[in-house]
């Protein structure tokens, strides 16, 4: 059972995936302080299998020549990492967790909290998954995300899923 008011969504169902991909767009209203975020692999094969696991938020882009001051943003988003899941190369029994939220947080020896403002390694028109492993970015946590992964290694596969529990604010 649930705390009271959270919410707790599937992300990334589960699916076996042999080549680099992303999730689609989930709607993740405001108002939520953090997110508990977890990853599980269910079965992994090839030769030195690796895969990377990123939650990312979407942020829109204005479209020059047609977007105005005060309009909705119509040209392509680009991603911003929130959170890089440590590189899974083998199946685990229990999923790994992480921990995101709006306010400041030590980091731990399992992760890196990144706090800069300067996003600009891992924003771009490709939605590249830049963010170093076992880190996550403080901030706001609304709005569009979707799970991206990179999978590497000779014929590799890895069935896999992703889910979150939403924490509200308090009140």
């Amino acid at each position: 059972m649930s705390q009271i008011n959270t919410r707790e969504i599937c992300l990334l169902g589960p699916a076996t995936q042999t080549t680099t991909g992303t999730g689609p767009d989930i709607n993740l209203i405001q108002g939520w302080q953090s997110a508990i975020i977890s990853a599980t692999v269910l079965t992994v094969s090839g030769t030195s299998p690796t895969l990377d696991i990123f939650v990312q938020k979407k942020i829109g882009q204005a479209l020059v020549g047609t977007d105005t001051s005060g309009s909705f943003l119509t040209g392509t988003a680009v991603y911003d990492d929130l959170l890089h899941f440590t590189q899974f190369t083998t199946t685990g029994t229990v999923p790994r967790i992480a921990n995101l939220t709006t306010g400041e947080l030590a980091s731990s020896a399992n992760s890196t909290v990144i706090t800069t403002v300067d996003y600009l390694n891992s924003v771009n028109a490709s939605g590249a998954n830049a963010l170093a492993a076992g880190s996550a970015r403080v901030g706001p946590l609304g709005g569009l995300w979707r799970i991206s992964w990179t999978v590497g290694g000779t014929s590799p596969s890895f069935a896999f899923f992703v889910q979150c529990t939403l924490i509200p604010f308090s009140t």
